[in-house]
């Protein structure tokens, strides 16, 4: 009986630290990358992947201009940087273009697979500049371009 109940423990620890691992993977590899190989494979068997570390709170926008080119097209340049220790996953960008009295006119999301990016994540302590060229339709907003506004999120 005593086997048994030890036994049957162990299968819990056993269960209770696969579940652990399982929830805390992306930070488990993002801590420790010599152990991405082995948690890799524990995602192959569960279906899973392992992704970069979202923090989105380590992740600042350290610059930005937007720049009028000609009557409806513009250039939005900025540099996002990464104050963790870790590499962080690129985040997606919201842009929205305000009034004079700043209100929004309109809003554009750019996901990281859309800025031109060769890779999925942020090392620690890097900037990553982008240049983007954002075209507006005149017809479409109700009144002048004045401002605008950039926004990182986790989508």
């Amino acid at each position: 009986m005593s086997a048994t109940l030890i036994l049957l423990g162990l299968v819990l620890l056993l269960s209770l630290s696969g579940q652990i691992v399982f929830h805390e993977r992306d930070r488990i590899a993002a801590a420790r990358p010599e152990w991405k190989p082995w948690l890799l494979a524990f995602c192959g068997v569960l279906n899973c992947t392992v992704s970069p570390l979202r923090k989105i709170e380590a992740i600042t926008i350290d610059s930005s201009s937007f720049i009028k080119l000609q009557e409806d097209s513009y250039r939005l340049n900025f540099t996002l940087k990464n104050t963790a220790i870790t590499a962080l996953a690129l985040p997606a960008i919201e842009l929205t273009l305000t009034d004079s009295l700043d209100q929004p006119l309109v809003r554009r999301v750019f996901l990281a697979s859309e800025l031109g990016v060769k890779s999925e994540s942020l090392a620690a302590g890097i900037e990553w500049s982008a240049s983007l060229a954002v075209a507006v339709t005149p017809a479409v907003l109700p009144r002048p371009v004045a401002g605008y506004r950039l926004f990182t999120f986790y989508p």
